[in-house]
């Protein structure tokens, strides 16, 4: 949006190019009002955050919602910003969160060897169901899970008698996302967990923990997870019974334990691993929509593609990965507890400054992250005096964001095909996304939705 005579290398994404855009204005509408009817029965109730969620989402990247003026006084250029949604299922809101953070973490976290573990649950017995359908299990489970791992580790320690009182209050530093998507936007809760390779004890002194016994974590996770949802009514006591006399490596319950990552020799591995953890459900690069059919296709690399045969199926997916209200999706354990203040200790000149001075925002700068991602600065032209440009306001009253856009000539929306209503409901639709071909119900157990 910049009055360029070149091309730089980064440019401003377009808004109506996104596949998801596209989607939510051809169908978004009529989707929210048939979702009862169509998807309730399959997919369960429709997410109380969906329709605001939704209308933040078409605003995202619109200048006709408001944008930022950046001026260079010398050299006469203009830059137009448009504000974000700052959703927490926009990709481009969620990637831009996700630099921020892992950016940050990798510079805060203190020396030493971290291990990367992620905790799944089984498709059957209704679990994944359960997690769907009641949200406020993501948080409980979690709590379960950083718990369980915290008194793992300190029965591992080997220490002198005379600090075993100490060791059982040693910690380990945890940073856990909870994420509720799989491949294809299947529902599938999993806990990925940046845990430190050893405890933290009460007088700072650390011990490295060094080998994992897997199977041994994994029984106590399987144990305390089956416990608390039996405890939480979720799951009657002899179906958790059953699921904890199935073997081990065949009860659907995995928990993987990756490879020492070490702080700060690899740092840039540290950082590809939480960008991982908190990635969007949805990268925007692997979505196509074809307004002509209806159809999506989400492609990821190294995996089988996904086609929903028309935009209402991919939409009563995409929905259930929107998270309710004030839900936490990141959680700091242990040692990293923001009670504890050890990811941000504060000095006494801070304290003292802090007093005097208005706290600052943790967000990082648009124009850092566009700096450390493409190496060009979007407030230093290309061209002319080669300044800083200047931020001149703000616009967001609707007849000065009129005339600016149309002097500019942009904020137009494409003329584009028309998409097709979706099938009628006595059409067949597609088969639910919790069946699937594989069983590990045993035998004569036919009624494990009661479970």
């Amino acid at each position: 949006m910049s009055i360029c005579a070149q091309a730089p290398l980064y440019r401003q994404r377009e808004f109506h190019q996104s596949p998801l855009w596209r989607i939510l204005v051809d169908h978004g509408e009529e989707f929210l009002r048939t979702y009862e009817s169509r998807y309730e029965e399959t997919h369960g109730p429709l997410p109380l955050q969906s329709a605001r969620v939704m209308e933040k989402l078409l605003r995202c990247g619109d200048p006709r919602y408001g944008l930022t003026l950046l001026h260079c006084p010398d050299c006469q250029v203009h830059m137009a910003v448009p504000f974000s949604c700052k959703t927490r299922v926009c990709p481009s809101c969620i990637n831009r969160r996700a630099e921020v953070l892992s950016h940050t973490l990798a510079e805060k976290l203190p020396e030493g060897d971290y291990r990367h573990l992620v905790v799944t649950l089984p498709k059957k017995m209704g679990l994944r169901k359960r997690f769907q359908l009641d949200t406020r299990l993501h948080r409980q489970i979690g709590r379960v899970v950083h718990r369980v791992i915290t008194r793992w580790m300190a029965r591992q320690i080997g220490c002198h008698r005379s600090r075993r009182e100490e060791r059982d209050q040693a910690k380990p530093g945890i940073i856990m996302a909870v994420q509720s998507f799989g491949s294809g936007l299947k529902s599938h809760v999993h806990f990925h967990i940046l845990v430190t390779d050893g405890l933290y004890f009460p007088d700072g002194s650390f011990f490295a923990l060094g080998f994992w016994d897997q199977p041994s974590l994994l029984g106590e996770l399987r144990h305390s997870i089956l416990k608390s949802l039996v405890a939480r009514s979720c799951l009657q006591p002899e179906t958790a019974k059953l699921l904890e006399s199935w073997p081990l490596d065949r009860s659907g319950f995995s928990a993987f334990v990756g490879d020492p990552i070490s702080q700060p020799a690899d740092r840039p591995r540290l950082q590809r691993v939480l960008n991982y953890i908190l990635r969007p459900a949805l990268p925007l690069k692997h979505l196509s929509y074809v307004e002509a059919t209806g159809q999506v296709r989400f492609s990821p690399p190294r995996s089988i593609p996904k086609v929903w045969e028309h935009a209402y199926d991919f939409l009563a997916d995409w929905v259930q990965h929107i998270p309710r209200a004030r839900q936490h999706q990141v959680t700091y354990a242990g040692h990293f507890a923001n009670a504890l203040g050890n990811l941000n200790p504060k000095q006494e000149s801070q304290v003292e400054e802090s007093a005097e001075k208005p706290k600052s925002g943790k967000w990082v700068k648009w124009r850092t992250l566009i700096l450390r991602t493409w190496a060009v600065d979007p407030e230093l032209p290309l061209w002319g005096c080669h300044k800083e440009m200047k931020r001149a306001k703000a616009l967001i009253q609707q007849h000065e964001l009129n005339r600016l856009l149309k002097n500019l000539g942009i904020g137009l929306y494409p003329t584009r095909p028309r998409s097709p209503p979706p099938p009628s409901l006595g059409q067949e639709l597609e088969e639910s996304q919790f069946s699937d071909c594989e069983s590990q119900v045993p035998a004569n157990w036919d009624d494990w939705e009661a479970a």
